[in-house]
């Protein structure tokens, strides 16, 4: 089996795809030169035949003297050019420089051309013309082309090979360029990432390449979502030990209190027992909220088309006797359609009741409100309280937040009730917001998507 192929930096990558595209490109500017002068010299040659057979055709060379000023009226070498006459009774005549013998027997044409490679004399362009009983067989010598292609070849591999060593070093240096903010960024992230429990600085954001800085923008972002969970998650341990820690403290006093007295002073026990019993309400309390919110977090909420009007009409009466304000409720008698999960719905709306109830005077409205528009239903809680002043209400939905600490701690309460109701809206597709109420008070908004229409 292959072994697979280790990683390759971004260095290796360039300097191998660079020099595969200079090998390709030198490669055919030799292909291209080559066709080129091959097929130029070529037509030079089929001209130089053309007009050497022009001559032939009016003198009747009979010997090499006659082949020499023939040959020399057509511009051509006479070293590199010679002829073959076949005569009408079978016999050759050649015409070549020295008195040299050739021999034809070993001879190659190359395809479809009319150049032939004759063995020990090279490569000719031939050329056969008959006139009257003789038949003359041309050649004329390509040594120039060949010689000419020599060199040429040479120059293009030399200029290629200085080229290729120039290009190298150039791809080396920029590859190195193009790779070190890559190399700084996963470094960077390295690091991050070898001490998850702190919060993680931003990277580094270089200013080019354009796809680096928009990766290293994206892990900032990223960064940043994490460090803003981890803060929210750290918070959270801190405020839920905090707040189970004053009810087991309180427990725990009164349990020493009895021991202590019990004895002798019997009649702190009703009333330590009543302590005990109160905060262990409330400790039971604050951990079926961390549930609920555990649950809401990983829940999976199939919404289906509800009537909201019925849903709040049912909440209200099953929760006006309960309070002491006035509760009412201001919607269409006809059904007002809209996707959610009703025990979700149910919940949110009781909540939303129970926090207007908190914080609003006993002989103050509470006021349920449905709005619909084409595309939405809006489920509003109106109360009469104190309200929440606008630089708090971008936190009341997280997890242990209260408006004014020193009242919040004269009221019951964990601080989960509305994160709880935001995460619950968010699972059925909705929007929750807070504003001011006229003349004063608070008013929560539960947005949730209508049904489509069929």
């Amino acid at each position: 089996m292959k072994a697979p192929q280790a990683p390759r930096s971004y260095a290796d990558i360039i300097r191998h795809s660079f020099t595969s595209l200079l090998l390709t490109i030198g490669l055919v500017i030799v292909l291209t030169v080559s066709i080129t002068l091959t097929v130029d010299q070529l037509f030079r040659a089929q001209e130089q035949a053309a007009r050497l057979s022009a001559n032939l055709q009016t003198t009747q060379v009979s010997n090499f003297a006659d082949w020499l000023t023939v040959n020399r009226g057509s511009g051509l070498n006479s070293h590199n050019t010679f002829i073959l006459i076949k005569n009408a009774d079978g016999s050759t005549t050649s015409f070549l420089p020295g008195a040299r013998k050739i021999d034809t027997s070993g001879a190659w044409s190359v395809p479809f051309t009319h150049l032939i490679y004759i063995k020990n004399m090279g490569l000719y362009f031939s050329e056969t013309l008959k006139t009257g009983q003789r038949t003359y067989l041309l050649y004329i010598g390509m040594h120039v082309l060949l010689g000419n292609l020599h060199v040429l070849i040479a120059v293009l591999i030399i200029a290629i090979g200085l080229s290729l060593l120039i290009g190298l070093l150039f791809v080396r240096r920029l590859a190195n360029r193009i790779s070190k903010p890559t190399i700084e960024l996963a470094q960077a992230a390295q690091q991050a990432a070898a001490t998850p429990a702190v919060t993680q600085p931003k990277l580094p954001q270089p200013a080019e390449p354009v796809e680096i800085h928009q990766l290293a923008e994206d892990f900032n972002q990223l960064l940043a979502a994490q460090n803003n969970r981890l803060q929210r998650e750290r918070q959270f341990i801190s405020d839920a030990s905090h707040e189970l820690r004053t009810p087991i403290a309180t427990i725990r006093g009164n349990l020493k209190l009895i021991e202590r007295r019990g004895d002798q002073h019997p009649e702190v026990i009703p009333e330590s027992l009543g302590f005990i019993d109160q905060e262990s309400l409330r400790m039971q309390h604050l951990i079926e909220n961390l549930l609920h919110l555990s649950r809401a977090d990983r829940a999976d909420v199939d919404l289906q088309p509800l009537d909201v009007a019925k849903l709040a009409r049912g909440v209200v009466a099953h929760y006006q006797p309960l309070v002491s304000q006035p509760l009412s409720l201001e919607a269409p008698e006809t059904p007002v359609m809209a996707l959610g999960d009703s025990d979700m719905l149910h919940q949110i709306l009781t909540a939303l009741l129970d926090n207007a109830h908190k914080y609003s005077p006993a002989d103050q409205p509470i006021v349920v409100r449905l709005i619909t528009t084409a595309q939405t239903v809006t489920l509003q809680v109106a109360d009469q309280g104190a309200g929440i002043p606008a630089e708090d209400r971008t936190y009341i939905f997280e997890r242990f937040y209260r408006v004014d600490a020193s009242r919040s701690n004269q009221i019951e309460g964990s601080g989960l009730g509305l994160a709880i109701v935001s995460q619950l809206v968010k699972l059925n597709h909705g929007q929750i917001a807070v504003t001011e109420n006229q003349p004063r008070g608070s008013v929560f908004a539960v947005t949730l998507q209508a049904p489509p229409k069929s």
